[in-house]
C-alpha cells in the first residue's frame, strides 16, 4: 500500500534531478560560449596589435637619416 506513494516520491524526486541537470547543463553551455568569444575577441585584439607593430617597423626603417632631417628642418625651423 505504501509502495505508491513511495514511486511517486521516486518519479517526483527524478523529475527534480532531471530538471536541476538541465539547468546547470545550459549554465555551463553558456559559460563555454562566453569563454570562446572572449578568447577570440583575444585573438583580433591580438593580431590588430600585431598588424599596427608592423606597419609602424616599416614605416621607421623605410625612413632613412636624410628624411628624418628634412622632416625636422620643415616642423622646427630656427626662426620659430
Amino acid at each position: 500500500m505504501g509502495g505508491g506513494k513511495m514511486n511517486k516520491l521516486y518519479l517526483v524526486m527524478a523529475i527534480c534531478a532531471l530538471i536541476m541537470g538541465a539547468y546547470f547543463y545550459g549554465v555551463n553551455i553558456t559559460n563555454v560560449k562566453c569563454q570562446k568569444q572572449h578568447i577570440e575577441q583575444v585573438f583580433q585584439n591580438q593580431n590588430k596589435l600585431i598588424q599596427n607593430q608592423r606597419i609602424i617597423h616599416d614605416t621607421v626603417y623605410k625612413t632613412g637619416v636624410g628624411d628624418i632631417r628634412h622632416i625636422l628642418r620643415d616642423k622646427y625651423t630656427i626662426a620659430e
